[in-house]
């Protein structure tokens, strides 16, 4: 008799074939593919909006010093006049402090402003032994998400940020210690050179109606030794621009520099992000694309141009006199953008962006 042999059968495990395998890996790469995009453009929505919160804080900063001062800070203070312990004429550098360091108390920095002796020049105060280095210190309300967060210039110039003021259209000097930037307060500082720079820029805004012989063609929210007061807004602080972006740039570019004035000045002569004309700065790092920039630091006469630009696609923040926030696109009218500049032009703008 045949003896019968019980088998187990056994199976065989189930696997993938190199062309399933393949399908699988092209599906997934899809996927992610399409994930990458919208998680980054999350994460730059939520940067924006932290950016936009800076932007406005420094806002109601700006508004708690205009109730406390009675009219809004000087956008560059430099030093003038008498000197009242050898009674001659101060000499030499000027430059004193920037907006953003009057406001300092405002923005819960009152323990550091009370450190600084502000009575003396940046140059005196540098050179201390040792030297004074608050300016060194970056402030994270003034610095926006999207862009590059920098160091130092150098030890003159010190920390940067990415919101600056509005002066106006123009070309801003700063060996020019006169709030119409046409040397009117030449003979107060003659230790200083100054001499007349019309501006030569946009035809149709040459010359400036309030002074013929300005470096700025139109005046803007933030004046060199001249803080202004609320009642000169005759266009409407819901349509005059306060505070914009600007970039910041790696390396040793003085653009965006806190406690300089020009350095956290901005211009309106064309809309944001604008590429054809470059920046004037006293140094520029990488000629990047998104925002030129002109080095002066050879044949240096103090002329500084910034134009509004950020990080951000399509537009910057911008905040008007009001605090209202809004985002403008890059390719605003032009027109437009410049009668934002205007405290007194007596354009009809609307409020509405």
């Amino acid at each position: 008799m045949r003896r019968q042999t019980n088998r187990k059968r056994c199976d065989v495990p189930f696997a993938f074939t190199l062309v399933e395998l393949l399908v699988v890996i092209a599906i997934i790469g899809i996927l992610v593919a399409l994930l990458l995009p919208a998680i980054q453009a999350a994460r730059e929505a939520a940067r924006r909006s932290q950016c936009t919160n800076n932007i406005r804080q420094v806002g109601i900063a700006l508004m708690n010093f205009e109730t406390a001062k009675r009219r809004l800070p000087v956008g560059a203070t430099q030093r003038i006049g008498i000197d009242l312990q050898t009674g001659s004429p101060y000499t030499g550098d000027p430059t004193m402090f920037s907006w953003i360091s009057v406001m300092m108390p405002y923005l819960e920095e009152a323990s550091l402003y009370s450190q600084v002796d502000w009575t003396l020049p940046l140059g005196e105060r540098n050179a201390l032994n040792p030297p004074d280095k608050s300016h060194h210190i970056k402030f994270e309300t003034y610095r926006c998400p999207s862009d590059e967060d920098v160091d130092i210039v150098n030890d003159w110039y010190g920390a940067r940020g990415n919101y600056a003021g509005n002066v106006g259209i123009g070309t801003f000097w700063m060996n020019d210690t006169s709030p119409t930037q046409d040397c009117a307060y030449a003979s107060l500082n003659p230790g200083y050179a100054c001499t007349a720079h019309k501006y030569a820029g946009i035809p149709e805004l040459v010359p400036n109606p309030e002074a013929a012989n300005s470096s700025l063609a139109r005046f803007g929210t933030l004046m060199k030794n001249k803080g202004r007061r609320m009642a000169e807004f005759i266009d409407g602080t819901s349509k005059t621009a306060a505070v914009c972006e600007v970039r910041t740039v790696s390396g040793q570019d003085t653009r965006g520099v806190l406690h300089f004035g020009a350095g956290c000045l901005y211009m309106h002569d064309y809309p944001p992000n604008f590429v054809g004309l470059p920046d004037r700065s006293r140094y520029c790092g990488d000629l990047l694309d998104f925002a030129p920039c002109q080095p002066a630091a050879q044949e240096w006469r103090g002329a500084w141009r910034h134009f509004a630009r950020s990080a951000h696609s399509g537009g910057v923040n911008l905040m008007l006199v009001d605090t209202s926030v809004r985002f403008v696109s890059d390719s605003v009218d032009e027109w437009y953008w410049r009668a934002l500049a205007t405290p007194t032009g007596e354009e009809a703008v609307s409020s509405e962006l």
